[in-house]
């Protein structure tokens, strides 16, 4: 049931989004916001290194994130179309692989995005991850931000205003590479 809810929820935001008609209220990831991207994501991936993250195994392999401004600079881009959808982002390196968040309410807020919320919503998708090759449908953001072979993250955020009930949208966007979420892969090894 809860999964149906989740798909309905999605399908109502791809429609209310999909026109693209937000009106850009602020935009922009400030240096201290890009810190705290690689901070928490680097974070949870150590907490996967010491094994103390909690239901999974303990890995072996992973890279420490870096800022990329390339990744970063398409992030923007997509986030200030105002369309709540993944797009592909071509790169000479590597694979980009996408994580979207989008917050929205009925009052104004600050217009000030809280990454560490954004990227903590991905991470709580772990809840329904069974360690494993790669992948499964519900707990792709989280795979994404755990892949032990992704270094690199770029990210963009918008804050817009829309006319609908819910105005007002904070819509953030990651970028990785190399991408993960490669199917028949695991997001990380284990010691076993």
């Amino acid at each position: 049931m809860a999964n149906l809810q989740v798909v309905i929820l999605l399908i109502a935001v791809y429609f209310k989004l999909g026109a693209g008609k937000g009106t850009i209220l602020d935009f922009g990831v400030s240096v201290a916001q890009q810190k705290e991207i690689v901070n928490v994501h680097n974070a949870v991936r150590e907490q996967l290194k010491n094994g103390t993250f909690p239901g999974q195994p303990k890995g072996i392999n992973f890279l420490k994130m870096q800022y990329d401004s390339r990744l970063a600079e398409a992030a923007q881009e997509i986030a200030n179309t105002t369309v709540f959808a993944h797009v592909t982002v071509p790169d000479d390196r590597f694979y980009v692989g996408q994580n979207l968040f989008l917050l929205y309410s009925t009052g104004a807020g600050t217009g000030i995005g809280n990454w560490t919320q954004a990227i903590l919503s991905w991470v709580s998708e772990h809840k329904t991850y069974t360690y494993g090759k790669c992948c499964s449908g519900g707990s792709l953001h989280y795979t994404q931000v755990v892949w032990a072979t992704t270094q690199y993250i770029g990210c963009g955020f918008t804050y817009f205003k829309t006319s609908e009930k819910f105005a007002f949208n904070y819509y953030y966007v990651c970028n990785y590479g190399p991408g993960g979420n490669m199917v028949g892969s695991y997001p990380y090894e284990t010691e076993s």
